[in-house]
């Protein structure tokens, strides 16, 4: 019963007490324009643990592959982009949230218009109208879109 409730992609969640994995972190930003000259060395104190970074609560963050749509490429999410949401926070106005809809998982930024809730795509070549929640429906949101992470090697 319980595999049905799981989005499709799901990877499981995160572990209450994640192993630390330190890893260079450069102490200046890459310029993605022309080149600028760096430091030549980094010190011992610049570190990353990539679960410090976008894991804020553990136990209530959850990772999922984002499917082959293209709906919300505005938002920066791309198909085949793995999403870090997070079921504790309560979603907000303008958050990006994945929500139980119509039997199935989507991913859609949230707006509250006029009192009413609203998943909106973010893609303009596909002008989709957003989705209009009805006042008598309650919208399952299983969580807050925190991260995306996307493979740039060989795609």
């Amino acid at each position: 019963m319980l595999d049905t409730l799981l989005p499709p992609g799901y990877l499981g969640a995160a572990p209450h007490h994640p192993p630390a994995m330190y890893l260079p972190l450069l102490p200046v930003r890459a310029t993605c324009g022309f080149p600028s000259p760096a430091e030549d060395f980094y010190g011992n104190q610049d570190v990353l643990d990539i679960n410090q970074r976008v894991v804020r609560n553990p136990v209530a963050t959850f990772f999922v592959e984002a499917d082959t749509g293209t709906s919300m490429v505005e938002f920066g999410i791309f198909p085949g982009d793995t999403l870090v949401v997070d079921r504790s926070l309560h979603a907000k106005h303008g958050d990006i949230v994945m929500v139980n809809w119509e039997g199935g998982f989507t991913v859609k930024q949230l707006r509250l218009r006029a009192g009413r809730y609203e998943l909106h795509s973010g893609n303009p070549a596909h002008l989709l109208p957003p989705v209009v929640v009805p006042e008598e429906v309650e919208l399952d949101v299983w969580g807050v879109v925190t991260w995306s992470f996307r493979k740039q090697v060989r795609r």
